[in-house]
């Protein structure tokens, strides 16, 4: 009868003994797994500069675009005018340091941003004459889409384009391209997702 009455607390205190030993065994390789990034980062902070590749700057082509506006609102000319850069694939700041030095980091971000704010500027332009053109509003979505866009109204107003014209084929490739598109953020990647998706299914009822 004692035996059966001792047995529970046994059983409890080698639960706890297990949990103490995994949770020591999580902490340490928290550890290790902090020392390392650390001494990586050390060794890409001491990277020497290094030139930017020249393929990697990106040179904007309006000509494939419709004629801008002269008062050109959302400064797509501006915009295009400014050195930037584009990455094919994503790249963490941890490689950027590795690969060009700490001391190219700043002039990497600022290229970088100006892509993004180039691909805002065109995605804005097409929002605001979509509703007259529709054509040309698709002309400047496909470029922006191309260029790797992760901006919801991008692939949100081609969806509702496409699907007006029941063009199932453009759906299935807009789907292809935001499956390839990299998505800083995945919960707006599964948003767009959806919504082809949805509107894929609607244009083929």
């Amino acid at each position: 009868m004692m035996i059966l009455n001792v047995l529970p607390w046994v059983l409890l205190l080698g639960a706890i003994a297990v949990i103490i030993i995994k949770g020591n065994q999580h902490s340490k390789m928290r550890e290790q797994m902090r020392a390392r990034f650390l001494e990586e980062e050390n060794e890409a902070n001491m990277v020497r500069k290094k030139e930017i590749e020249p393929e990697l700057y990106f040179t904007a082509d309006l000509s494939a675009l419709p004629p801008i506006p002269e008062s050109d609102p959302y400064q797509v000319e501006r915009c295009a005018k400014r050195i930037m850069i584009r990455f094919a694939e994503p790249i963490t700041n941890l490689e950027l340091k590795k690969q060009y030095g700490l001391q190219q980091m700043d002039i990497i971000a600022q290229y970088e941003e100006n892509f993004n704010e180039y691909l805002k500027a065109l995605t804005k332009w097409a929002v605001s004459i979509s509703n007259e053109n529709r054509n040309d509003a698709i002309k400047i979505l496909e470029t922006v889409i191309y260029l790797g866009s992760e901006l919801r109204d991008s692939y949100k107003l081609s969806a509702d384009i496409y699907a007006e014209n029941r063009n199932t084929e453009k759906l299935s490739e807009l789907l292809a391209r935001a499956e390839e598109n990299h998505f800083k953020d995945p919960s707006i990647r599964e948003q767009v997702l959806d919504y082809i998706n949805m509107k894929k299914v609607d244009a083929s009822l």
